[in-house]
Formats: structure tokens, C-alpha cells, sequence
């Protein structure tokens, strides 16, 4: 009867630590995330205008939301979000967004020369930023 009841005390005490132990548990560190990222009023208009309908979690193409989710960006890692920049200005460069197919059927989907300018500059200060 001793024993039964300090095997089951030692049980509770451990359960104890254990849960404890997992509750104290240090959080993933954000030290490698960008610190202080956000979207700038002019960047954020045009994103909400011509990109956030495919490349939002509510997007309707499956592969816009695979190669980029707007409100995923700010969760990066500091070397995953200047890959993701550089991904940006590159498309922007090559005039790949938004696709012709879509800009076919959508014509208010294309992106101006101004609000190429505002994503490429922002893109650009953005990842200079970071790698200093």
C-alpha cells in the first residue's frame, strides 16, 4: 500500500514537471526575423489593388499563393525575406506580374510604371536595409 501510494505521488510530481517543464519552454527566438517590417501606405495600396486578390491566403490560384503570400512576408527570416525582395524586383523587372493571361481578362490588374516604381523601390530599400 506504501509503495502504491509513492509510485503514484512520484507520478503526479513528474506529470507536474513535465507539464510545467514544456509550459516553460523558451519560444522560438524572432531574432531573425526582421525587426520592425512593415508595409508602407503607397506599397500597401498597391498590393491591396493589384496583387492581394491571387497572392493572399484567400487567393484563388493555387500557385500565386505558393510563390508568395503577402501576409506571410513580415514572418520571414531576415535571409528568406531579401531572397523574397530580390524574387520581387526580378518579377517586376521581367514584367512577369501580373500575368498577361490574367491582365487579358482583368485589364485593371496591371501594374502601372508608378506602382512598379513603388514596389521596386520599396523592395530594393527594404533589403538594402536589412543586409546592413
Amino acid at each position: 500500500m506504501k509503495t502504491t501510494f509513492y509510485i503514484g505521488a512520484l507520478s503526479i510530481v513528474f506529470i507536474f514537471l513535465f507539464i510545467r517543464g514544456s509550459l516553460l519552454k523558451e519560444k522560438p527566438s524572432r531574432a531573425l526575423r526582421a525587426p520592425g517590417f512593415e508595409y508602407p501606405a503607397k506599397v500597401k495600396a498597391v498590393i491591396d489593388q493589384k496583387c492581394y486578390g491571387c497572392h493572399s491566403a484567400d487567393g484563388k490560384s493555387a500557385e500565386a499563393k505558393e510563390g508568395l503570400l503577402w501576409d506571410s512576408i513580415p514572418d520571414y527570416s531576415k535571409v528568406k525575406l531579401v531572397a523574397k525582395l530580390d524574387d520581387i524586383i526580378g518579377v517586376l523587372d521581367d514584367g512577369a506580374m501580373p500575368p498577361e493571361k490574367f491582365v487579358k481578362e482583368y485589364p485593371e490588374a496591371k501594374l502601372t510604371k508608378e506602382e512598379k516604381g513603388i514596389l521596386k523601390s520599396w523592395a530594393e530599400e527594404t533589403a538594402d536595409n536589412l543586409m546592413k
